[in-house]
C-alpha cells in the first residue's frame, strides 16, 4: 500500500512539473524564412506583407539565413524569431510532432 501511494504521489509531482515548470524553447535552424537578396535581410512568413521587399527573393530555412549573415528585415521579424518559453511537456510535444510548434509556418 505504501508503494503506490509513493508511486502515486511521485506521478502527481512528475506531471505538474511538466506543465508548471517552463523552459526556453528556441526556433529550430529549418524554420521557414524568406531570403530578400537586393536588400540581404531575411523576413519570417508572418511579417511577410508588411516588408520592404523586392522580388529578388527566395525561400530558405533559419539556419541558411544565418549562414549568410543577412539581417532581420524588420522588428517583426526579430520578434517572431525569439524564444518562447514554454512548459517542458509542450516542448516536448512539439520535439515529438504531437503540438504543432510556434515557429511552423
Amino acid at each position: 500500500m505504501k508503494r503506490m501511494t509513493f508511486f502515486v504521489i511521485g506521478f502527481v509531482v512528475l506531471v505538474t512539473c511538466l506543465f508548471a515548470i517552463k523552459i526556453e524553447s528556441a526556433p529550430p535552424p529549418g524554420t521557414r524564412i524568406i531570403l530578400e537578396h537586393t536588400n540581404q535581410t531575411y523576413i519570417t512568413p508572418p511579417c511577410y506583407e508588411g516588408a520592404q521587399k523586392t522580388n529578388n527573393i527566395a525561400e530558405a530555412d533559419l539556419q541558411k539565413a544565418r549562414e549568410t549573415n543577412y539581417k532581420p528585415e524588420s522588428s517583426c521579424t526579430e520578434q517572431s524569431l525569439q524564444p518562447a518559453h514554454l512548459p517542458i511537456a509542450y516542448v516536448i510535444a512539439e520535439k515529438l510532432g504531437l503540438k504543432k510548434s510556434s515557429w511552423d509556418w
